[in-house]
C-alpha cells in the first residue's frame, strides 16, 4: 500500500522524504540526474529552514519529540481519462518543535496530474502542463477541513482509513 504521509523527524530529513517521494511517483521519462539535484537542491532549503525553526543546526537531528507530518486527507478530480488524471489534492500538515512544544497545524491545497505508465500511475511533467492550463483547474476548491459544512460543498471527497 502506497503512503499518504510524509514525515520528517528524528534524523529523517525532508530532503531525503522529498527524494523518496521523487523515484516513488514520478513518470520514469521525469526522473532525470538534473531533476534529482533540483528536487534535493530545493529541499536542503526546507531542511534549514525547519531546523532554525525547531532550534537546532542545519544537518543535525531535530529535538527528541519534534516532528512535521503532512498527510493527504481529500482529493477533486479534475479531469480524467483511461490514461490521465489531474487533481487537487488536500493534505493537513502538523509541526511540533520539540516534547514540550504546542503541535500546531495547518491545511494545503495542490495540483497534481499523473499518467498511466508500466502499469501505475506515475506523476509526469506533461499531465502537470495540461492540468495547470486547464480551464477547470483555475477554480481552486476552498482549503477546508473535512467535516466542516464547507468541504463537500468545496467539492472534496474525504480519504478515511482502512479499518
Amino acid at each position: 500500500m502506497r503512503t499518504r504521509t510524509t514525515r520528517i523527524e528524528g534524523e529523517r530529513s525532508g530532503t531525503a522524504e522529498q527524494l523518496r517521494m521523487y523515484h516513488s511517483y514520478f513518470g520514469k521519462p521525469d526522473q532525470t540526474p538534473e531533476n534529482a539535484k533540483k528536487i534535493e537542491l530545493s529541499s536542503r532549503e526546507t531542511d534549514k529552514s525547519l531546523a532554525q525553526e525547531m532550534g537546532v543546526e542545519a544537518g543535525r537531528p531535530l529535538p527528541s519529540g519534534a516532528y512535521m507530518r503532512a498527510h493527504v486527507i481529500g482529493y477533486k478530480v479534475i479531469k480524467k481519462s483511461d490514461d490521465e488524471v489531474s487533481a487537487w489534492v488536500l493534505a493537513r500538515a502538523v509541526q511540533k518543535n520539540g516534547e514540550m512544544a504546542k503541535e500546531e497545524s495547518s491545511y494545503t491545497r495542490t495540483l497534481v496530474a499523473a499518467q498511466w505508465q508500466d502499469g501505475d500511475w506515475k506523476l509526469t511533467t506533461e499531465a502537470t502542463k495540461r492540468a495547470l492550463q486547464a480551464p477547470e483547474s483555475q477554480d481552486k476548491p476552498a482549503i477546508v477541513a473535512p467535516g466542516d459544512e464547507e468541504f463537500n460543498a468545496a467539492g472534496w471527497t474525504a480519504i478515511r482509513d482502512a479499518s
